[in-house]
């Protein structure tokens, strides 16, 4: 019953919205250039807190990329050429920015600071040189950064949480991580992740604000701006969708359900969309329809469902758009972690071009070209 549900639900994804008859494929990788954990002595102390991990995968996975996770990723991208000549790419939906928690500290925590993760990365032990392989990763076409936000945190929440001296949330501070999730303590009823959720008009304010001069960030560090944007946990609504469309956002990465916070504070709407659909402003969605997302159930055969997915998407003739977070590929805090999902994703791909010799990898920003005829 449940792979019936599942594949009907594959079906349903792909039969509205515009269609190709090329075989794209897009790599949808979010959460670049944020902090998650910091280090495996972190983790172990999490554990003794009693930070509930086993159903976690990205706090006992995820870090900051460093110079060896690039590497390795960049490698395993350059094995395969699409019908182009073409690499496999990554588009790298990147935070701008991570807590300044020395800066912060110093203040009591009462007053959130930020940096650059550029700068965070300097602070890392692996990762002096990563953002230079990150640029010579855009150089040869593997890796192309979109915006993600300027910070993965509901900051607002977040301060709450360090006001209480012994919380699991102001000891995890003191380690410098600050990406608990939602049902891994009792002390967090709503997440702190969802950067772009509202409790009231303060916060609405405080993601305008943020949003601006994330997208700000984003061009000065990269030199261009970003054709399209993902919001933290699919969490946005029409009034970000004006604010980003200001600032050249043309294209709005995401799932099926957008979660639309409303304008009071009192929760989310969902909202459903499809590949090609467009609002009043001309902005292109496109719709998450593939999952490679092996961090998540090492168990499962991650590279069989994902080729299937993908044949469903090209039997409705729609781009393959697959979504594949930043923890399958970091291997800092768990070198198992990365050595084994590397080697299914290396496999992926090798098996799509095999497959379908007439594929296309193209990033995010280039399919919304693509969709509006650009």
């Amino acid at each position: 019953m449940q792979k019936l549900k599942r594949l009907i639900r594959t079906n349903l994804i792909n039969i509205p919205g515009w269609r190709t008859r090329r075989r794209i494929v897009v790599i949808e990788s979010d959460d670049w250039g944020a902090i998650r954990q910091s280090s495996p002595d972190v983790l172990k102390k999490m554990k003794q807190w009693g930070v509930d991990l086993r159903h976690d995968h990205y706090i006992r996975n995820d870090a900051l990329a460093s110079e060896s996770d690039l590497e390795a990723l960049f490698n395993t991208l350059k094995t395969v050429q699409d019908s182009n000549g073409r690499p496999a790419a990554i588009t790298a939906n990147t935070i701008m920015a991570n807590p300044d928690f020395e800066k912060m500290e110093q203040e009591g925590k009462h007053r959130y600071i930020y940096e650059p993760f550029t700068e965070t990365l300097k602070r890392y032990p692996r990762h002096k040189k990563s953002f230079s392989l990150w640029k010579e990763g855009m150089k040869n076409g593997l890796f192309r950064p979109q915006f993600h936000g300027r910070e993965h945190l509901q900051v607002n929440r977040w301060l709450k949480g360090l006001s209480l001296k012994k919380s699991v949330i102001s000891r995890a501070f003191n380690h410098h991580v600050y990406g608990i999730s939602l049902g891994t303590t009792r002390e967090i009823s709503k997440s702190y992740m969802a950067a772009w959720e509202w409790d009231n008009s303060s916060d609405r304010d405080y993601s305008f604000d943020a949003i601006e001069d994330g997208l700000r960030m984003f061009e000065e560090t990269f030199g261009y701006r970003s054709l399209t944007a993902i919001a933290p946990n699919y969490t946005w609504n029409a009034e970000i969708e004006q604010l980003m469309f200001r600032n050249g956002v043309k294209g709005l990465q995401g799932g099926v359900v957008q979660r639309a916070p409303r304008a009071n504070g009192s929760g989310n709407t969902n909202i459903r969309h499809y590949t090609g659909q467009r609002n009043k402003l001309g902005q292109i969605y496109t719709v998450r329809n593939c999952r490679f997302e092996p961090s998540e159930n090492p168990d499962k055969d991650w590279v069989s469902s994902c080729l299937k997915e993908i044949n469903t998407a090209f039997r409705w003739r729609k781009p393959a758009i697959i979504e594949s977070h930043r923890v399958n590929f970091i291997g800092y805090i768990n070198p198992e972690n990365s050595d084994r999902n590397l080697k299914m994703f290396g496999e992926l791909l090798e098996k799509i071009v095999k497959t379908w010799p007439d594929v296309e990898f193209v990033t995010s920003d280039r399919l919304c070209e693509i969709i509006a005829g650009e």
